[in-house]
């Protein structure tokens, strides 16, 4: 059976999740679902613990490091009970100028935990700071055996060519298609690095409603871009999720 996937979501603040979550589950969907803090991980693991499809990752989400960042130890305690990590990464917006510095610093520190460890899988935001966030990674994760997500990248074309070299994956969704520089990025991303998320619930409208709508929508949109038939290109995204944890296990 092929599956969707997600790569990188956020299953815990779906509605009702405490009571849903078997029905999410069930879906024909491999998912990541990020946590935005380290507090948040411990419930969540164990709201899925017998989930089937769905893979709990602890995360430190950049825009909220000004009020979570003192838990990275927390971080670091939690880090051994999962493969996957998330969402972590730096944000440049203007929004968050002000907790740049400290950005830095915390995912730096994430970094060389995960080198440390090392077989972890990483799914990284990077809005407005592709650049810096590809050098960082770069740096503290050149040597090691972790696999590396880049989530709804926007950088431009010069730093995904370095990304690309480094073997990044890219995680598209049905925003990026709709877009002209989400295309052109598409474009570029080598078939063999390419993986689909739905950031769920925050991309979610009027048109797209669930999770499995969404997934259709961004691999219709990759078929089209990279003029590849619709089962063939959700073959090639479910083998590259598997190819990505064959390295992790």
């Amino acid at each position: 059976m092929s599956y969707y996937v997600d790569a990188h979501c956020h299953v815990d603040l779906f509605k009702n999740i405490q009571q849903t979550w078997v029905g999410e589950d069930s879906l024909p969907i491999k998912t990541i679902s990020v946590t935005n803090a380290p507090f948040i991980y411990e419930p969540c693991k164990s709201l899925f613990a017998n989930s089937k499809n769905i893979r709990v990752a602890l995360g430190m989400h950049p825009e909220l490091v000004e009020q979570y960042g003192s838990q990275l130890n927390l971080f670091e305690e939690l880090i051994d009970s999962t493969k996957y990590i998330g969402e972590i990464g730096l944000d440049g917006s203007p929004r968050f100028k002000k907790s740049w510095d400290y950005q830095k610093e915390i995912f730096i520190e994430i970094l060389k935990l995960c080198n440390e460890k090392d077989k972890k899988v990483l799914t990284i935001h990077s809005r407005n700071a592709a650049n810096e966030t590809i050098q960082l990674t770069s740096k503290h994760l050149g040597n090691s055996n972790c696999r590396i997500i880049f989530h709804w990248y926007n950088g431009d074309q010069n730093d995904l060519k370095v990304a690309v070299q480094n073997g990044y994956y890219f995680s598209i969704n049905h925003k990026m298609i709709n877009a002209e520089k989400g295309k052109q990025i598409i474009m570029a991303i080598p078939n063999h690095l390419l993986l689909t998320e739905t950031d769920a619930p925050f991309t979610f409208d009027n048109v797209i409603k669930t999770r499995v709508q969404s997934l259709k929508a961004t691999i219709e949109g990759i078929s089209a871009i990279k003029k590849v038939d619709f089962l063939p290109t959700k073959d090639l995204i479910y083998n590259n999720f598997k190819s990505l944890l064959e390295f992790v296990k």
